[in-house]
């Protein structure tokens, strides 16, 4: 529930994949250096993404 409190939103692999336009390898490599929070669900692989107001 503390996802809740802050303004984010999880997306799944094929919504990262078209949101930040890269490659499903590109997305393993970026989760491999940590440069992703993630969550595995089952097979699936989802991403939090913070909503930044500007």
């Amino acid at each position: 529930m503390a996802d809740q409190d802050q303004k984010g939103k999880w997306l799944s692999s094929k919504e990262v994949i078209k949101n930040l336009k890269i490659t499903d390898c590109e997305l393993m490599h970026r989760r491999e250096r940590g440069e992703l929070k993630f969550e595995k669900r089952g097979r699936a692989y989802f991403y939090y993404f913070e909503i930044k107001d500007e």
